[in-house]
């Protein structure tokens, strides 16, 4: 470490990663043995050059996860006042803003190698001597310890445990610690009782040769609760319950310029000559393609009709916003124009606000995911009455769109921002409990999935729910099914599985009817879903459809077919995709978005209603199948899996919270605000605590944008190669980040990017990140346009520090223009006739009186003479230069 003498080795543990961990159990926990943390120290003694422990204190248990990893550091290195050289160990959750706990201190002795030399096994020394060997199926991972810890934990002695008092007796301190040798397999072990609470300690391998010797263990108390399992983040669930404020915007930059406005008006409805009208945004291009300036088209999205179907109604309106926005993102003359999809009534921004237009709920998870996948390309602004483009509303919209916020609200005059805030945690929720405990059936859909089956389970051994019926399309075909109903039937619950499909509203209704009237449903808990992840360009309306039906089209269904009935609970489970966005996932963020919207719908009219937007879980889901590559970036983005029994609390604490909708998902703010681009939903959760977020150049993203323009100045006072070498340091930095790895440094420039196992999620994500380190709008095709990082590198070098232009090439690029120009003259023969004149003239200067090319005038001067030719001197140099 920089400054110190000090070396920091950091790993993490888990039972999957070191199965044998599990056999180490302390009041039903997993705990690391003693003996772990003393082959910790000796190694990191080793690599300091300090082999043998002097004393090593434990201080606090390290308890294991069930689920889940712990980081743990090891610092080594700092002498005290004698010289000795100190240690500390460390553990936290693997969660980025979990405290550390210090569990271990010690020192390390300073002797010279012979001390430890003249150390010998003595068989005649007292003591009590047993032989150890290590497991079968341990013995091949010996050689990766200086000695496995699970040998020199089976020499210690056992302690009779007091749990009834209140403690638990741990080999707590050790002295004079030293390996003599490393990669036993089995040893004989010696313990010499010293008094009632320490011994002495001395193992030897088959030929009599020392492997360690240890001067004193001492055996000390520590309370029992501190054996309290872990789960590998935050049990409760404290830091983890979030939900969307709905923030006034203060005073918005002003635009440096009045923005040009157009308004994309497909059935031709007109409206105001001021402010343009096109059919389709191929229309748009056009225009932009023959000069005329617009900033931002406004697309004013038509709610719903009162009182049609809801689920079909959210069919058509998210397939028409898929066709839109595919063809918008396709077009590339539309890069620098701004989308602006404006819609009223499809967000909540306070409690018991109603959500009156539940497919463009729809239509904004979708355009959230679009968002992510097209930074800056798209906007999205609710309005609480209509979506008229009145001058009072271009003008907060044209605010908007200029401050660089992706999505906005309009209430009453006043712009509202979406923010993400932890939901504080209070000895009095702010709702009231379900009571699962009425008697009455809890309907589970997707009952027979990995949460489905959780959940039911849960609420049968934790709340006393006594009746359930567990819906989902395989119903008793489904995998374990028979394991799932063994294990709720032996405790105590009445269980019936339905194969149906919940997005039927037939099978549904037959469903709800086959509930016996003496045992009414009085819950819902809507687990079922499905995924079908696609870039935007190629999800399909069946694509779409068919992630709607499992999710959105049941949630409907479910109220609608409920909306007389007294429920105490109606449990949503939605997703972060659906409040965050997400690239790759428009179809899942729409149907998600919808169960939100439809929360707060419920909770407006009186009924019950809670949806619970979750992360990743550990038990995996429907997320089972993501590799390692991809919990990498979502860790590295801030997101950690969710631990089973965290989810468990939080479930709790978000069914007794009184808000309708709740974002469920452990975030860690150090890595949120290590991103390149810090997403405009978690700005205010970023923000270093006491301070605000400031305004930089009006945009929201503003030190995104000078980190580019930072880029960009660097870059103009490097030489070629050293341009390079930055663009390259660049590229692959981003590209080891997109794939979740850490050595950039050997990733070979002249590698596909196909072969280092990109697609087009991947792609995409290095586009967004490339483009926000340089400032440079890039196509989605980059990386199948430029191959390599090598090709990369030189495509961004041309953008960022383009070459001169070549003088004579620049001229013919001017007589091209001029060339243009003279279709709009006059047919008039005196107009043509000057015209000539101008441009024999011109042609005069630029070959010399004589006609030789070596009496021609500079190509500047030239380029001049012809921005000031007549008519007449430009139609004949056309003629006379270029043959017409």
């Amino acid at each position: 470490m920089a400054g110190f003498n000090q070396i920091l080795f950091t790993s993490r543990l888990s039972l999957k990663s070191h199965p044998w961990l599990a056999d180490h159990v302390v009041l039903g926990s997993p705990v690391l043995p003693a003996s772990a943390l003393v082959e910790l120290a000796i190694h990191a003694g080793d690599l300091i050059g300090h082999p043998a422990l002097d004393e090593l204190n434990l201080q606090v248990p390290l308890v294991l996860p069930e689920e889940g990893n712990i980081q743990i550091q090891v610092r080594a290195g700092t002498p005290d006042d004698t010289g000795r050289h100190c240690l500390c160990l460390y553990s936290r959750p693997d969660d980025f803003d979990a405290p550390w706990t210090m569990h271990a201190e010690g020192w390390y002795l300073t002797e010279e190698p012979e001390v430890a030399s003249s150390l010998t096994w003595d068989e005649n020394a007292p003591g009590r001597t047993t032989e150890i060997q290590l497991p079968d199926s341990l013995q091949a991972d010996a050689g990766r310890y200086g000695l496995h810890p699970v040998l020199l934990q089976a020499a210690l002695p056992v302690r009779p445990a007091n749990p009834a008092g209140g403690t638990i007796p741990v080999p707590a301190d050790w002295y004079g610690v030293r390996l003599h040798a490393t990669g036993a397999t089995a040893v004989k072990a010696r313990v010499t009782e010293i008094d009632a609470d320490s011994i002495s300690l001395q193992l030897a391998d088959a030929a009599g040769d020392l492997v360690v010797s240890v001067e004193s263990v001492v055996f000390r108390d520590m309370p029992t609760e501190q054996f309290r399992a872990a789960v590998g983040g935050d049990s409760t669930g404290r830091e983890s319950l979030f939900h969307v404020d709905w923030t006034p915007a203060g005073s918005l930059p002003e635009p440096a310029e009045p923005s040009a406005w157009a308004v994309l008006d497909p059935d031709g409805t007109g409206g105001d000559p001021g402010h343009p009208r096109y059919p389709d945004p191929a229309a748009v291009a056009a225009a932009l393609a023959s000069g005329t300036r617009i900033d931002t088209v406004l697309v004013p999205w038509t709610p719903a009709e009162p009182g049609v179907d809801q689920a079909a109604a959210t069919g058509t309106a998210t397939r028409k916003i898929l066709a839109l926005v595919r063809e918008w993102l396709a077009d590339e003359r539309l890069e620098g124009t701004r989308l602006a999809v404006v819609t009223s009534g499809a967000v909540a921004t306070v409690d018991g606000e109603d959500v009156t237009d539940l497919p463009g709920a729809a239509v904004w998870g979708l355009l959230r995911s679009a968002q992510s996948e097209a930074p800056d390309r798209i906007a999205v602004i609710d309005t609480g009455t209509d979506t008229d483009a009145s001058p009072e509303r271009l003008a907060a919209l044209a605010a908007l769109v200029s401050s660089g916020e992706p999505q906005a609200a309009l209430r009453d005059g006043t712009v509202l921002l979406p923010r993400l805030r932890r939901v504080p945690v209070t000895d009095t929720p702010a709702g009231r409990a379900p009571d699962w405990k009425a008697g009455g059936t809890v309907l589970v859909t997707g009952g027979t999935g990995t949460l489905g089956a959780e959940f039911a389970r849960y609420l049968v051994a934790e709340h006393g729910a006594s009746r359930l019926v567990l819906l989902s399309r395989t119903g008793d075909r489904a995998e374990h099914v028979q394991l799932i109903l063994d294990d709720l039937r032996g405790i105590g619950a009445h269980v019936t599985v339905v194969a149906g499909d919940a997005g039927d509203r037939g099978t549904l209704a037959q469903v709800l009817a086959a509930i016996p009237a003496e045992h009414p449903l009085t819950a819902v808990v809507h687990t079922a879903g499905v995924l079908d992840n696609g870039l935007i360009p190629s999800l399909t309306d069946e694509r779409l459809d068919g992630v709607l039906r499992a999710k959105a089209d049941a949630a409907w269904h479910l109220h609608d077919l409920t909306r007389d009935l007294k429920l105490d609970a109606f449990v949503l489970f939605s997703s972060t995709v659906g409040v965050l966005g997400g690239p790759g996932q428009a179809n899942y963020a729409a149907a998600n978005a919808f169960l939100d919207g439809l929360a707060a719908h419920r909770r407006a009219h009186g009924l019950a209603a809670t949806s619970i937007a979750w992360g990743l879980w550990q038990l995996g889901g429907i997320n089972a199948d993501l590799s390692e590559g991809d919990l990498n970036r979502f860790a590295r983005d801030g997101f950690r899996p969710i631990a089973r029994v965290e989810g468990l609390s939080l479930f709790d604490r978000a069914t007794a919270d009184g808000r309708a909708a709740l974002v469920a998902t452990p975030v860690g703010v150090s890595a949120v605000r290590a991103q390149p681009r810090i997403p405009a939903l978690l700005t205010e959760l970023a923000a270093l605590p006491g301070r605000r977020v400031a305004q930089s150049g009006g945009l929201a993203n503003g030190p995104a944008v000078d980190r580019a323009a930072g880029l960009t100045a660097r870059l103009a006072d490097l030489s070629e190669v050293e341009r390079d070498q930055l663009l390259l340091t660049l590229v692959l930095t981003d590209v080891a980040a997109v794939l979740g790895r850490s050595d950039a440094e050997s990733i070979a420039p002249e590698r596909a990017f196909q072969d280092l196992g990109f697609d087009s999620l991947t792609a995409v994500d290095l586009r967004n990140r490339i483009g926000t380190a340089t400032g440079v709008k890039l196509p989605a095709t980059l990386v199948f346009d430029h191959p390599t990082p090598a090709a990369l590198v030189a495509y961004l070098r041309d953008c960022l520090v383009p070459q001169a232009p070549d003088p004579g090439q620049a001229l013919l690029d001017e007589l091209d223009q001029v060339e243009r120009k003279l279709a709009a003259v006059s047919k008039d023969d005196a107009d043509r006739s000057a015209v000539s004149a101008r441009l024999r003239a011109l042609l005069s200067q630029i070959e010399g009186t004589d006609g030789t090319a070596e009496a021609a005038e500079p190509e500047a001067d030239a380029s001049d003479a012809i921005e000031s030719a007549s008519v007449d001197e430009l139609f004949s140099l056309i003629d006379n230069q270029l043959g017409r």
